[in-house]
């Protein structure tokens, strides 16, 4: 091969590869697009799209579930006065959240607003429990109650333990009274009371206890709401409570529903985070 040809041949060489890094360059300067964890792509090793490997999010946490709300209800307290209540249930057996967002909204027959109340709550994995909303004022009655949760991030949830158990905190001696009487008046226009014991059989100490109570009559609806907190209460101990309703009752009391409840994501408040080091509260 003559020098003539030669040099033809690495000019050539030279033009072509001039030109692929033209093209490579351009490719990754206006095309290309780095995997990342937002691409809805399944690339640099992760366990599913967007989520496990690399990527901060687990898989697990792209299938937690939003809360269900079952029902809610305004309940007549006294003249210009109602309880709300609503019943929330958490299907996502080892997702709980320490903090979600919920508005109560009572409307007139005209769909009108009467009056809304904000505010927060926490639930464990697998709960069901009720929110109460005490002494709503309003100077018309509510024809409806909506109950609305704000939708939480999918960060936002908290993965607990496999197989996640609620603390065994349970109640015993539940009862309901009248506690008094007005002459001439029938039993349930005196002030009435509904009581029982908070039993710590877990294995911690807890520094709050919540108790909500709902009353029903005979047909299963709901007459009244009522909560409460207990305090300090180790392992092993329990507590006394009561709730008060010092304006009548809409109906006669058959039965009444009382759930305790206490806070995990607290620190303050649980002396272990499951999956963290046992840490005790001091007294």
């Amino acid at each position: 091969m003559d020098y003539r040809r030669k040099k033809q041949i690495i000019i050539a060489s030279i033009l072509a590869l001039v030109l692929i890094l033209l093209v490579v360059g351009a490719y990754f300067k206006w095309f290309y697009r780095a995997p990342t964890c937002f691409d809805a792509k399944q690339n640099q090793n992760e366990e599913g799209v967007d989520c496990g490997g690399p990527c901060s999010i687990s898989c697990e946490l792209l299938t937690v579930k939003n809360l269900r709300i079952e029902w809610a209800k305004a309940i007549f307290l006294k003249e210009g006065l109602y309880d709300a209540v609503a019943k929330v249930e958490n299907i996502n057996p080892n997702y709980g959240l320490d903090k979600f967002n919920y508005t109560f909204k009572l409307f007139d027959e005209n769909k009108q607003l009467l009056v809304q109340k904000q505010s927060a709550s926490f639930i464990l994995p697998g709960q069901k429990k009720y929110i109460i909303e005490a002494n709503l004022s309003s100077a018309k009655k509510p024809a409806s109650t909506e109950f609305i949760i704000e939708e939480s991030l999918k960060t936002d949830w908290q993965r607990l333990k496999n197989d996640f158990e609620s603390p065994d905190i349970f109640i015993h001696d539940k009862q309901f009274k009248y506690l008094e009487n007005q002459r001439g008046k029938p039993s349930q226009s005196g002030v009435a009371q509904a009581s029982g014991i908070i039993k710590n059989s877990s294995s911690f100490d807890f520094d709050k206890i919540s108790v909500s109570v709902v009353l029903f009559d005979e047909k299963k609806e709901i007459i009244g709401v009522n909560k409460t907190e207990a305090y300090t209460i180790p392992a092993g101990e329990e507590r006394y409570f009561s709730v008060l309703w010092f304006s009548p009752l809409s109906g006669d009391v058959k039965s009444a529903d009382m759930l305790a409840d206490t806070n995990l994501f607290s620190d303050s408040n649980f002396m272990r985070r499951y999956g963290a080091p046992e840490k005790f509260q001091q007294y």
